[in-house]
């Protein structure tokens, strides 16, 4: 068992890993409180995921970080989902209780933990995507009282599924394909807060909305990107150069690794040096972009 003789191994389960910088916060959060182990990326493709969570099991690791493609098939493979994580279908975090190995999603605590105020309270607010991610946000907005939960998505049937769900009445708001442009702009046109809950722009200069549709949106809404590398992605400088008020996802990164840590260890998250290692980690990212 890993722990008896060697220090814990804590990691990230995910296909590919080459952006990712939980491992600096996680490392700083450690070392900050004197607690012993490490914290990798662990890459896993889909094919393999079975026995890597046997692994898990076999050495006891003490928690792991989940990502894409995983989000929803690992939770095959635990003992227990919490009732957060079962509505959001999705586990982002998964953590022993006893002799249990269990999953939960950090993702929605992450995300309410750095919405900006008087966006979303009785607002209509549009969500780009509808995979985990975007689940984890389409019900922390519910939950935060918006007015209507518009969904832009290429999969209709998997909005539809996320809506009926996860969206009760009239918060249920439209689903919108990305190329319909009139029925973007209408529902655009009406949103305080836009969400882009899609990898869309997290590589080369692809944003997921187009300048037509981004000025319909009102003077004062916000855009706010969950990519977080780069630190102002294709989305964010368009909305930008619009006048609009942007964020990234890097303050719900830190957010949601802070509540998986606590999930954990049992100790509360050292929030100042995981946000110094993770916007280190960012500027190096932004540096490497830049070198040719």
């Amino acid at each position: 068992m890993i722990g008896a003789t060697f220090p814990a191994l804590y990691g990230l389960l995910g296909y590919p890993l080459g952006h990712t910088l939980s491992p600096p916060m996680h490392q700083a959060a450690l070392a900050a409180l004197g607690l012993p182990g490490t914290y990798e990326a662990l890459p896993v493709p889909a094919d393999r995921l079975a026995g890597a969570m046997a692994g898990v099991r076999a050495w006891r690791l003490p928690g792991l970080s989940v990502t894409i493609p995983h989000k929803v098939a690992v939770m095959a493979y635990l003992d227990e989902v919490t009732p957060l994580a079962q509505r959001i279908g999705a586990v982002n975090t998964i953590y022993w209780d006893g002799d249990k190995l269990c999953g939960d999603n950090t993702d929605y605590a992450g995300f309410r933990a750095c919405l900006p105020p008087g966006t979303v309270a009785g607002q209509a607010v549009t969500v780009l995507g509808a995979g985990g991610a975007a689940r984890a946000a389409v019900l922390a907005l519910a939950d935060e009282g918006a007015a209507r939960v518009h969904l832009v998505a290429r999969r209709q049937a998997a909005a539809e599924a996320l809506r009926d769900q996860l969206l009760p009445g009239e918060q249920a708001g439209a689903i919108v394909p990305f190329e319909d442009l009139p029925e973007l702009q209408r529902i655009l046109a009406e949103s305080r807060l836009v969400v882009n809950a899609t990898p869309l722009g997290m590589h080369g200069k692809t944003a997921p909305l187009p300048g037509d549709a981004l000025a319909a949106l009102p003077a004062d809404a916000h855009v706010m990107d969950m990519i977080y590398a780069p630190a102002e992605t294709p989305l964010m400088a368009a909305a930008r150069a619009r006048g609009l008020a942007v964020s990234n996802g890097a303050e719900m990164l830190l957010h949601q690794a802070a509540f998986a840590f606590e999930r954990w260890t049992g100790a509360q998250a050292p929030l100042a040096a995981m946000r110094e290692a993770l916007h280190a980690g960012l500027a190096e990212v932004d540096e490497t972009r830049r070198t040719p």
